[in-house]
């Protein structure tokens, strides 16, 4: 089996490990310590492991602001993204000056075969709770969409639509079979976009994707609400990231002209919060439900 593991950061804290003897030496064969298990909460009077979230794309721009705010709540962060560069060393120091445990999980989220080893990497943190499905591509090239490319549509399609639902058919599997909904908040997120709903002709296969994440969420959370596993979708309006970079002129000029009710961009914190929040279980009686950190951009006016 060829595993992309990368070795992960020194961290602040003992990371957590309840995996078999077995386990842990595959584990350290490839590079992830196995230190003492991390005790941090209690429910029902028994001792618990500290939830720990899987984060794709989460090495910068929204990725980053979710892994930071989930820190904060007090989840243990598995980091995934294609590529480990300064950006996501950036982002496992800011986690380790958050005092969580945190470690890097290289790997293409197209690539199924990595699904469950990404899932054995995180539970070397304590206990698997949450899945944060945040990678995402644009569209390879903007501009007429009678002219675009059959490559940019089947990337849009792999990554942003059949990635996040074979590793959340993965992920759910693993929960069921672990028991963890018995005793954590268990939850799926789903980062799609304001062009779930809102159209945007110049980028058809990022709406289109975007939409139907934003319905596999729905069927997601109809079936796994029996497993008391809840799933919601977060759609970021025009955010300050690296990837509209190339656009900030024209989005600075259409918010300053009321474009975006509240007059500002939005931010990977803003959207970090409202993911934490879920993963926290803050609407416990909610599950299918989309979010939107857009500034108020969704609602219709004259």
């Amino acid at each position: 089996m060829v595993l992309l593991v990368q070795q992960p950061p020194v961290v602040a804290r003992t990371i957590s490990a309840c995996q078999t003897t077995l386990g842990r030496a595959f584990w350290l064969a490839h590079g992830v310590k196995v230190h003492k298990l991390e005790i941090s909460c209690t429910k029902k009077g028994k001792t618990m492991a500290k939830a720990v979230s899987i984060v794709t794309g989460g090495r910068r721009g929204l990725g980053r602001g979710i892994c930071e705010a989930l820190a904060r709540s007090g989840h243990n962060i598995l980091v995934v993204d294609i590529e480990r560069d300064q950006a996501a060393e950036d982002t496992l120091n800011a986690l380790d000056y958050l005092g969580v445990n945190a470690a890097f999980f290289q790997s293409d989220v197209g690539d199924e075969a990595q699904h469950y080893c990404m899932i054995e990497a995180a539970e070397q943190l304590g206990v698997v709770t949450t899945l944060v499905n945040n990678a995402g591509v644009s569209s390879m090239v903007r501009g007429d969409m009678l002219d675009l490319p059959v490559e940019s549509i089947d990337r849009a399609l792999r990554v942003n639509l059949r990635a996040p639902f074979l590793l959340s058919q993965t992920f759910a599997k693993h929960l069921i079979k672990s028991g963890a909904p018995a005793e954590h908040f268990c939850s799926i997120v789903n980062i799609t976009s304001i062009n779930a709903v809102v159209l945007a002709t110049d980028r058809a296969d990022y709406c289109m994707t975007k939409a139907a994440l934003s319905t596999t969420t729905r069927l997601f959370a109809t079936r796994l609400a029996e497993e008391a596993i809840q799933v919601y979708e977060v759609r970021p309006g025009i955010m300050m990231t690296e990837m509209t970079q190339p656009s900030r002129k024209k989005y600075d000029d259409a918010i300053r002209d009321g474009l975006v009710p509240q007059r500002r961009w939005g931010t990977p914190e803003d959207v970090g919060e409202a993911v934490a929040q879920l993963a926290c279980g803050a609407l416990k009686y909610s599950t299918g439900d989309a979010i939107n950190v857009d500034g108020g951009l969704n609602m219709y006016r004259f």
